[in-house]
């Protein structure tokens, strides 16, 4: 007779939605963000990082061919603030536009969401962790005394 293996969950613990995304937030990038940014932009930036795909980050459908009337239905914003939300959005970081001609890569052709605000999967590529490190929500991520 086989015996059965008994599980490693403490007595008094569930696993909590197992089929839920295991995803990574952290404070002190979205707290740099909360003080820089007004109640609109802080919004579309948390709108993006919802949108983050898995081990990825990128923001896919979003790259510079998205339209203005699309990125209003997907942000929730009105035509006029489109840009400049989105302008400093990625001025402080939050997304990064990347390309090249790879088609291997799938990262390569959308925007990509900050992997020091919020990350979901297990492992992320180094070249985009790269692309972020000197961003002010990297920054922040560090140091949260960052201003």
């Amino acid at each position: 007779k086989i015996q059965e293996q008994k599980n490693n969950i403490p007595e008094g613990k569930i696993i909590f939605e197992p089929e839920g995304i295991f995803r990574k937030d952290y404070t002190n990038s979205w707290t740099f963000l909360q003080r820089k940014l007004k109640p609109m932009e802080f919004k579309a930036a948390f709108t993006l990082a919802l949108m983050a795909k898995a081990n990825t980050n990128t923001l896919e459908p979003l790259n510079d061919e998205t339209t203005i009337p699309e990125l209003m239905e997907i942000l929730n914003i009105s035509k006029n603030m489109v840009k400049p939300i989105l302008d400093k959005l990625w001025n402080l970081g939050v997304y990064g536009k990347f390309e090249v001609r790879d088609a291997s890569k799938p990262y390569t052709k959308y925007w990509i969401f900050n992997p020091y605000l919020s990350f979901s999967g297990r492992l992320l590529q180094s070249d985009i962790a790269s692309l972020f490190s000197g961003t002010e929500c990297a920054k922040a991520f560090r140091d949260p005394e960052y201003n």
